[in-house]
């Protein structure tokens, strides 16, 4: 077994052991996903939705939801954790870099949410609910979401020296990007300004391009233009900013 595979098979036994991680990213939007695809109400189209059915306007929430708790919240706080007890700085010492660890957390992070995306997609289609009309857009829109999503975890660990600290503040920005994303006004009900804010969010633009390529239509520009800004500038303040010990 290689360095890499047994570093991510530790850490992946480590997340399974947070069961809050486990029932927030994985367990609670999958069931709402399938509880919203299983009604027949919420997938029929809605003229105050702008034609969109309810659904179809909350499966992008729900995959964001996931890709958040994993990359702004649980990213951080373990790898600050790790920074704080000094195992970044032990693993120096052995064949196990810091930077295997660095992407251990990453591959599982994608990889966990990548799991739930596939079941919150999948899983409703069996109840009636739609595929997305255009897979490959919706992966584009998906990949965008998460290299912003990663980017900004990475910079919490970056910035913040305590765990708790972090933890504190990823939390925070958890809900000010589901608020944005449209988890408690779905964005079709938003005030123009409010809507136009949120365009310029890793959120709200991921939320509108994931919804778009869902319905098989090509995001819009300006979405893809800020993902792509908000994981280009992020990954760099990333590489600058972070620090071993």
């Amino acid at each position: 077994m290689s360095a890499a595979t047994a570093m991510i098979r530790s850490e992946a036994r480590l997340l399974a052991r947070n069961p809050g991680v486990v029932l927030w990213a994985a367990i609670l939007p999958v069931a709402a996903a399938v509880v919203l695809g299983a009604l027949p109400a919420t997938r029929n189209p809605t003229a105050d939705l702008g034609g969109s059915s309810f659904f179809s306007v909350y499966q992008p929430v729900l995959v964001l939801f996931a890709i958040a708790i994993l990359a702004i919240q649980a990213l951080p706080d373990v790898l600050t954790r790790y920074r704080e007890m000094g195992v970044l700085k032990r693993l120096r010492t052995t064949p196990a870099s810091p930077a295997l660890l660095l992407v251990a957390q990453l591959v599982l992070v994608l990889g966990v949410s990548v799991l739930s995306t596939v079941v919150i997609v999948v899983v409703p289609a069996f109840l009636g609910a739609p595929l997305p009309r255009s897979p490959l857009l919706f992966l584009l829109a998906y990949l965008l979401s998460a290299w912003a999503f990663l980017g900004i975890g990475m910079v919490i660990a970056s910035l913040f020296r305590n765990a708790k600290v972090a933890a504190g503040f990823g939390t925070v920005l958890f809900f000010v990007l589901q608020f944005f994303a449209g988890l408690w006004i779905q964005r079709p009900l938003m005030p123009g300004w409010m809507r136009g804010i949120s365009d310029w969010t890793a959120s709200g633009a991921a939320s509108q391009a994931l919804a778009d390529a869902a319905a098989g239509h090509w995001p819009r520009l300006l979405h893809i233009g800020v993902l792509l800004g908000w994981g280009v500038v992020t990954s760099l303040l990333a590489v600058r900013l972070f620090r071993w010990e």
